[in-house]
């Protein structure tokens, strides 16, 4: 997570006295924009923080340079008109995630209204025996309503979440997480903590589609680009691994789409190559979903590097 959400790190870097005061006043600010929020009906909110994040982020000239390229790759044949909508798109979308966990609980309270499931046959059978599942989904549309799923179909998911640096912040992030209804887990255990809460038949749920510097190198919109095969690990040890998304639909609806698990093509292949075939297919699962809503992909760190010889030598699956 950011360490800092509103105060420029040149400041801290200066100043570092600031640091302890800053993020006493980000966690006001959160905290304001929380209130804010619960007064209001889901839509006004989620219309309202669109615009109003949306304004501001596109005026962080850094964030507008790292979304820039990374849609550079995402839409090469686009023009800078295009690309720039779009851009703004990314930016309101970042208001519409904020409404969505803000609101977390009163979108499920009120799931008829706003929630709709679609899950595949195949996915339909696994979580119907209640195996521990590991679902995969990507920073895209309402990535984070796909937790939902576990408290529609009674499955216990740990959720993976990266603790927040700011400590009067991380407590409320906390506070709104427990909304998706299962255990929370830092990612700091990394593959150890997952396999620990499959062992206990838990399934597991988190965002892949963000580098990683020591992950291999697996080709992400036609480009080789650090990615995690942790979801292709854990499938490897006999876990179904499911590829989840929640899609934004018209008058404050979402949709829930659970996918068909994905499986080794070639279930001959060396242990090593069956891995990095899964992460590029959940790549391709992804680019899929980006190409789908590109103004929805949440991608405000970058994504590839800037030349393929500044990237690190990735280590063996």
């Amino acid at each position: 997570m950011a360490k800092f959400f509103l105060t420029p790190k040149g400041l801290i870097a200066r100043f570092p006295w600031v640091q302890t005061p800053a993020w006493m006043v980000e966690a006001g600010v959160f905290y304001l924009m929380l209130g804010f929020a619960r007064l209001l009906p889901f839509s006004v909110a989620s219309g309202l923080f669109a615009r109003a994040l949306g304004w501001l982020g596109y005026r962080n000239a850094q964030k507008r340079r790292t979304v820039g390229r990374n849609l550079s790759h995402v839409l090469p044949e686009a023009s800078d008109t295009t690309r720039d909508a779009v851009m703004r798109d990314i930016f309101r979308s970042t208001g519409r995630a904020a409404a969505e966990l803000f609101l977390l609980e009163r979108l499920w309270q009120n799931r008829t209204q706003h929630l709709e499931f679609f899950v595949h046959p195949e996915a339909e059978e696994i979580i119907a025996r209640k195996e521990a599942i590991v679902f995969a989904t990507a920073h895209v549309s309402a990535w984070q309503l796909c937790n939902l799923i576990g408290r529609e179909r009674e499955l216990t998911i740990s959720v993976i979440y990266t603790p927040e640096p700011n400590p009067w912040l991380h407590g409320f992030f906390l506070s709104l997480r427990r909304a998706f209804g299962g255990p929370l887990v830092p990612s700091a255990g990394g593959a150890r903590e997952l396999l620990h809460e499959l062992a206990a038949g838990r399934s597991v749920g988190a965002a892949f589609d963000t580098r990683v510097d020591q992950g291999e190198m697996v080709p992400f919109f036609g480009t080789p680009t650090p990615t995690s095969t942790l979801p292709a690990l854990l499938a490897q040890r006999g876990y179904p691994l499911v590829p989840i998304r929640a899609v934004r639909l018209p008058n404050a609806r979402f949709r829930i789409e659970v996918l068909a698990p994905l499986a080794p093509a070639d279930p001959d292949l060396p242990r090593k190559e069956r891995i990095l075939d899964m992460t590029h297919r959940l790549n391709l699962i992804f680019e899929d979903w980006i190409r789908d809503y590109p103004g929805e992909w949440i991608c405000m760190k970058r994504r590839w590097f800037k030349t393929r010889d500044s990237a690190p030598k990735a280590p063996d699956a």
